[in-house]
């Protein structure tokens, strides 16, 4: 029996002996080594490569993608993302064959990247090794009075499935979540300080649907990256700062550059391409009968996503015009009251033959913030948030509303054609009180890197949670708003 099981027992150390000669015999040649083997951005990283052909120039190359967001038309479909690569230097191995050099890492997504060495001159890869970008959180200032703003920034967001969303919270209220597709894996927000003199803590966390609290149990779990990032802000008596005029958030109208009309036809063009609700607007029509009656109408879509009939695109009259005994009219009017996004303004003759000779333009409503009412207020009181030029989209129809950094839920604005009017009450704490609205995506399909088989529309960390990184929003150029109230 002994003598059975010792000959098993080298028969298995025979077979695994073969196995680690087979592979060494196959892992003969040039590898590539780093020092550490995962960082931050920015960090200093040394580079070795054993086996080289010697005196030959060598270039470190560095894969990656370069994701965007798939929107088309009013539909989200998550991100795509199409490979990347860049050199990050070029040198010249030694007499024996060795390489060592030193990079920087450059500001990329978070997470794997595989890193090759090629001959300068091009050919295959010689050898390859994978790389970390490990996410780092930073805050600045350290400390301040209420309503100081701070400033996070994180680096190395990755853009996979699980691994392109991080949860920002303040003193454990879920305040948002933070994104890099847009922004090659950075994050900078802005917060304001809020809650009574002393520590507070501001921690991101990683996760798809909201924060994975337990990632170290999680499948996708990878030791070298942390599950927690946090930082501690001060809060120092002084006063409390006010939050910036409304008016001075405000996104700005985009000027139009007509083109040249074709000589003979109707041609319409406007001052401004954007503009807010009851924003002037000025059109120009030429090309027309002259001394004619020409009908002007605005396209606009109609209906909500939860009603059997759903929505339709309609053109309602805006106005009527007299076109002059060119042709030409100037007509003065105000951006009407509808949903964000874009827009045709039509032009045609009121009735007869030329009536089916159309011009048009493309004009789009821009969200606006009304100043919050009342300002000042006792414990319980409500207070009214008014938005308008909301739009219908999946990326453009919802607002979300943080509270002192707590997340208190969205407002819709499909259904009420762009109208938002959000109404809360004031909490019981004496003293001065944020409210921040952030952009994000009402729904879609998660379709992308990484995603699972199984996985194509699920309410997570996409969803009508704030978008706190407002710059990498998809769709609609939407801003992040910031109003302030005091409790007496």
């Amino acid at each position: 029996m002994i003598r059975r099981l010792l000959a098993a027992f080298a028969a298995a150390v025979a077979l695994c002996w073969a196995v680690v000669s087979a592979a060494t015999a196959q892992n003969d040649g040039a590898r590539l080594t780093f020092a550490p083997i995962g960082a931050p951005v920015g960090t200093s990283v040394i580079a070795r490569a054993t086996g080289l052909p010697p005196n030959a120039r060598f270039a470190l190359v560095w894969r990656s993608a370069q994701p965007a967001w798939r929107v088309e038309g009013p539909k989200f479909y998550g991100i795509v993302a199409p490979e990347s690569s860049q050199t990050l230097l070029v040198a010249t191995s030694s007499a024996a064959g060795a390489l060592t050099v030193r990079f920087t890492v450059p500001e990329d997504f978070g997470y794997i990247h595989d890193v090759e060495l090629h001959p300068d001159a091009g050919g295959a890869v010689v050898a390859h090794q994978g790389f970390t970008v490990i996410p780092h959180l930073t805050m600045e200032p350290a400390s301040g009075s209420p309503g100081t703003p701070i400033t996070i920034t994180m680096t190395g967001i990755g853009y996979r499935f699980y691994q392109a969303v991080w949860h920002l919270l303040y003193d454990g209220a879920q305040t948002g979540w933070l994104s890099g597709i847009t922004t090659h894996g950075t994050a900078r927000v802005t917060i304001r300080a809020s809650g009574e003199p002393g520590f507070h803590t501001l921690q991101a966390i990683e996760g798809h649907a909201g924060p994975y609290l337990n990632l170290q149990q999680s499948p996708d779990y990878q030791a070298i990256i942390p599950m927690i990032l946090a930082a501690r802000f001060r809060i120092v008596a002084g006063p409390a700062l006010a939050a910036a005029p409304v008016t001075a958030q405000r996104l700005q109208r985009a000027v139009a550059t007509d083109p040249p009309a074709a000589p003979g036809t109707p041609h319409l063009n406007v001052d401004f391409t954007s503009g807010a609700v009851g924003s002037p607007l000025t059109l120009r029509g030429s090309g027309f009968a002259p001394a004619s009656a020409i009908a002007i109408e605005w396209e606009t879509v109609v209906g909500n996503r939860l009603s059997a009939s759903g929505w339709e695109t309609q053109r309602v009259p805006l106005t009527n015009v007299t076109s002059d005994a060119g042709g030409a009219f100037v007509l003065h009017v105000k951006t009407p009251a509808d949903l964000g996004g874009p827009h045709r303004i039509v032009a045609h003759a009121a009735s007869g033959p030329a009536a089916s000779a159309e011009a048009t333009v493309a004009y789009s409503i821009l969200p606006q913030l009304d100043p919050i009412a009342p300002a000042v207020v006792h414990p319980g009181t409500p207070i009214s948030i008014h938005l308008t030029g909301i739009g219908w989209s999946e990326t453009g129809n919802t607002y979300t509303l943080d509270l002192d950094n707590g997340y208190m839920g969205y407002a819709c604005g499909f259904n009420s054609q762009g109208d938002v009017a959000i109404t809360i009450r004031a909490p019981g704490r004496i003293g001065r009180h944020y409210v921040d609205l952030y952009p994000t995506i009402y729904t879609g399909q998660i379709l992308g890197p990484g995603t699972p088989a199984d996985v194509n529309s699920v309410a997570g960390g996409y969803f009508l949670q704030p978008m706190l990184n407002a710059r990498d929003h998809p769709g609609e150029r939407y801003p992040a708003y910031h109003l302030a109230f005091d409790v007496r």
